[in-house]
């Protein structure tokens, strides 16, 4: 298959997604990304060189030099991740094409305007296949579909045979640790989390708590801990790289996720249920699916961090339980969730794509 892919670069869902379909040597891959990988990208982007051409569009010279190329791009599989700015590379594609949209959630339900909506329209009636990693999105893009689309809802998927443990939670007496992975941004409400760490440290003594990731509230969020008095107890380790975040995942015994929103289930979340942590995540968007409250994880209320510390001070004083809640998370995920078998699912659906008038 000749797969033109446009993605961004420092987007660890789509570095995964696109790998899988480089490994095949029987596929042509083609990625265009209009951002340079981050460093949670950058070491596994430079091993990509197998079956695959690689573009940065990071100047007006490079972008034109690609409008060249693209333009002459017939009987191709076009596929976007996430419909933002880069989407209008699509204005150039030939009919010959066969496009293939991905929407993220922020993007089709952030930031709505009159133009983002006639763009969206046009989007999804030039598009032949939409794959969404949720009811919701599906429900949100069928709307701007003026005929019947084949809508098929897809998972990111993780790798279980990577994501699993080295320990198990509480194994240490000495220390519990509680950990969110989620961007340093408003809509992922990391200042519940701190305040829900505030109200646990007055009373346990031996916890502690690990921000992974960076973003625009970095600052603040650094500001907020140290006025309350808690920065020993809080640790913020900036961006992680792979490697970097499986010891994350290993090094915690509850996983919190306070994302106001979501499009399915956070790969996070996913990728924290499949190590086989305690998972605690707001009851917004699809998670209510996944996580079965007290069976699989626990859900809260957006912005509690009363009831989240609450429930957190639970899991703690019942360890036995909340092993046996992390177990069932693990099996969740290697039952629907699997990365393996949701890329097959996506492989039979591009043969499909090619061989459809």
């Amino acid at each position: 298959m000749n797969i033109i892919f446009i993605a961004s670069a420092n987007s660890v869902h789509s570095l995964r997604w696109i790998k899988y379909f480089c490994s095949s040597e029987s596929n042509k891959i083609t990625w265009i990304s209009t951002k340079e990988p981050n460093h949670t990208t950058l070491i596994e982007y430079k091993k990509l060189n197998k079956n695959i051409q690689k573009y940065i569009v990071s100047n007006f010279i490079n972008l034109i030099n690609l409008l060249k190329e693209i333009i002459l791009v017939r009987n191709s599989l076009i596929h976007i991740h996430y419909l933002g700015w880069h989407s209008l590379l699509l204005l150039f594609i030939h009919k010959s094409n066969k496009i293939i949209s991905t929407p993220w959630g922020s993007d089709l339900l952030l930031n709505r305007s009159k133009i983002k909506n006639i763009w969206f329209n046009y989007l999804f009636n030039r598009t032949s296949l939409v794959l969404c990693d949720s009811e919701r999105l599906a429900e949100i893009s069928n709307k701007f579909c003026n005929k019947k689309k084949i809508i098929k809802i897809i998972n990111f998927g993780v790798d279980t045979s990577l994501y699993k443990k080295k320990r198990e939670i509480f194994a240490s007496s000495k220390n519990i640790v509680v950990g969110s992975n989620r961007r340093l941004e408003e809509i992922y409400d990391l200042e519940t989390f701190i305040n829900a760490a505030s109200l646990l440290i007055k009373n346990i003594k031996n916890i502690s708590f690990q921000i992974a990731g960076d973003g625009s509230l970095r600052n603040y969020l650094y500001q907020m801990v140290k006025k309350k008095g808690i920065e020993k107890n809080i640790k913020f380790l900036g961006s992680l790289d792979k490697r970097e975040m499986l010891n994350f995942y290993n090094s915690i015994d509850i996983y919190v996720s306070t994302s106001l929103s979501d499009g399915g289930l956070a790969s996070s979340t996913a990728e924290a249920m499949s190590f086989e942590r305690l998972v605690i995540v707001a009851n917004n968007s699809d998670n209510k699916k996944w996580i079965k409250n007290g069976i699989n994880g626990y859900l809260f209320d957006n912005s509690n961090e009363i009831q989240l510390s609450k429930i957190i001070d639970k899991a703690i004083s019942n360890k036995l339980s909340s092993k046996n809640i992390a177990k069932l998370a693990r099996k969740t995920i290697e039952k629907k969730y699997s990365y393996k078998k949701e890329m097959s699912k996506v492989n039979n659906l591009y043969n499909e794509i090619i061989i459809s008038k």
